[in-house]
């Protein structure tokens, strides 16, 4: 069924159990369209390749900056994941009727207010300025949370990894109650280079103990990069979140998940075979089995935006997430022998 408005389609969801009716009706991208929003994130990375016997050695200099999330109200866990959040918007009709003084204290504080080329504020759809906007607001708030108020995200040097065609409806499918807004996301992630200094001395100020009261972070962690290749799809714990995975150990987002092998994907030069074995040597690290395909299920996508996200041949990707299977298997098959 397709829905008029916003309203309307907010009462259907909230009359709606969740899970996959909930996912039925958002199958619809002109239901979807009714309550979408964008947001947007960065992924602090540092190091470079070095030479090394196995991977874990060659990608052992290159780290990536996470924050450690938390609930704000129980202090639970919420996974780790990129610098970022939903976007802040406006509606023309609400723009229009505010006078130019009102327009312009929205600026830094509405995503698509602008400062327009007659120096007035200016109402804009242009997506790749709403998404630097809201990394740049969102990074600025999340760090702020953990006491860190000197920003250092340079919005205008982050590379965007091209995931527009992802879905991350799972607050609306998943745990929406009814009460308060409800969005259907698309993320746009960015990567951004920085030095091996700012990422130790951000890791060092959140652990000052000078977080914000009711801090939605826990700590800004600096990690090896091979370390976080494996971080999604675990799924025991003692925190875990809706779909049942560890939030003391995964990323909370799956698009966030892929920037980390993005960045390997681009420190290795998209060379097929080295993330062939790259794959087989993660999933032979972690006992959980590592998969593309659910990552990409979560995001009501396939293995193909896997691919193009990645920018590797969809052969691959497809190849790499046999490796996973097989290797997982072979390494459940032996720990099995040990035990009898």
């Amino acid at each position: 069924m397709i829905y008029r408005s916003r309203a309307e389609l907010m009462e259907a969801l909230r009359n709606t159990p969740k899970g996959e009716k909930r996912a039925e009706i958002l199958s619809a991208e002109e239901n979807r369209r009714l309550i979408y929003n964008s947001g947007a994130n960065v992924t602090l990375y540092a190091g470079q390749i070095q030479d090394g016997k196995n991977f874990q050695e060659k990608l052992g200099n290159i780290y990536l900056g996470l924050i450690e999330r938390k609930n704000a109200k129980t202090g639970r866990r919420e996974g780790i994941g990129a610098l970022g959040g939903l976007s802040e918007r406006i509606s023309d009709e609400e723009f229009n009727q505010l006078d130019v003084a009102q327009q312009a204290e929205l600026i830094g504080l509405k995503d698509d207010v602008i400062k327009g080329e007659d120096n007035l504020p200016y109402h804009t759809t242009d997506i790749n300025i709403i998404s630097r906007n809201t990394v740049k607001r969102e990074s600025f708030e999340e760090l702020g949370n953990l006491g860190i108020y000197d920003n250092p995200i340079d919005v205008a040097a982050m590379k965007p990894l091209d995931m527009s065609a992802a879905r991350d409806d799972n607050y609306a499918i998943n745990i929406w109650n009814g009460f308060g807004q409800v969005w259907a996301v698309t993320p746009y992630c960015y990567r951004l280079e920085v030095s091996d200094n700012l990422l130790s001395k951000l890791h060092s100020q959140s652990l000052e103990n000078l977080q914000e009261p009711n801090s939605e972070a826990q700590s800004y962690l600096k990690m090896p990069l091979f370390e976080a290749l494996p971080r999604f799809g675990k799924q025991d714990g003692a925190v875990l979140s809706e779909d049942g995975r560890d939030m003391e150990y995964d990323y909370r987002y799956p698009h966030e998940w892929l920037v980390s092998w993005k960045i390997a994907a681009d420190v290795l030069h998209n060379d097929p075979k080295s993330m062939l074995n790259l794959a087989t040597e993660v999933q032979t690290s972690a006992n959980h089995q590592i998969s593309f395909s659910k990552a990409a299920k979560a995001m009501g996508q396939n293995l193909d935006f896997v691919a193009q996200a990645l920018e590797l041949p969809p052969k691959t990707v497809r190849q790499m997430e046999g490796n996973f299977q097989l290797t997982h298997q072979q390494k459940f098959r032996s720990s099995a022998q040990l035990e009898k």
